[in-house]
């Protein structure tokens, strides 16, 4: 048997994940019965997965909590993957307009198909992605949500398009 014989085993193959142009599942969103993801698409909606259990999502949640501050009226969830307590104090000390939900990982890989942590995903309002970055920064999570800028209240969207000349 030569090299090219050879298959990995499936517990070593990487998942690729969803990528732009592909539609995010409509899941059902935990410890929510009757609500679905696509319920909360209105023209967009942007979708950041965090965990409490990785060291980049520290700065991420700062990151996201930032932008929240600064475009309060934006449309954006937070998957984060936690323990029920820790969820508890998250909803605390995120900005109060944040929309935080509460995913176990097999949620987050298994039904959202995320890339692993910090990821985000910005889609339209048919729920196809047009945008994926890595949501470790303030940068990228500007490049996010800049397809979405005609959406914001007028005043955000100008100062977003002078911050990215």
């Amino acid at each position: 048997m030569n090299g090219m014989d050879k298959q990995l085993p499936s517990f070593l193959k990487v998942e690729e994940g969803l990528q732009i142009g592909d539609y995010m599942p409509n899941i059902r969103i935990p410890n929510y019965d009757s609500l679905q993801l696509y319920d909360l698409i209105t023209d967009y909606l942007l979708v950041a997965t965090i965990s409490t259990t990785c060291a980049p999502c520290l700065p991420a949640m700062e990151a996201i909590d930032a932008l929240i501050e600064r475009y309060p009226t934006m449309n954006l969830i937070i998957f984060i993957d936690t323990e029920e307590e820790t969820f508890e104090q998250a909803t605390q000390v995120f900005h109060p307009s944040a929309r935080l939900y509460h995913a176990s990982d097999d949620v987050m890989f298994g039904e959202l198909k995320t890339r692993g942590y910090p990821w985000a995903f910005g889609l339209n309002a048919e729920g196809q992605i047009i945008t994926i970055e890595h949501a470790g920064s303030m940068e990228y999570l500007e490049k996010l949500l800049f397809p979405f800028k005609r959406f914001l209240e007028p005043q955000a969207a100008f100062a977003m398009k002078e911050e990215l000349r």
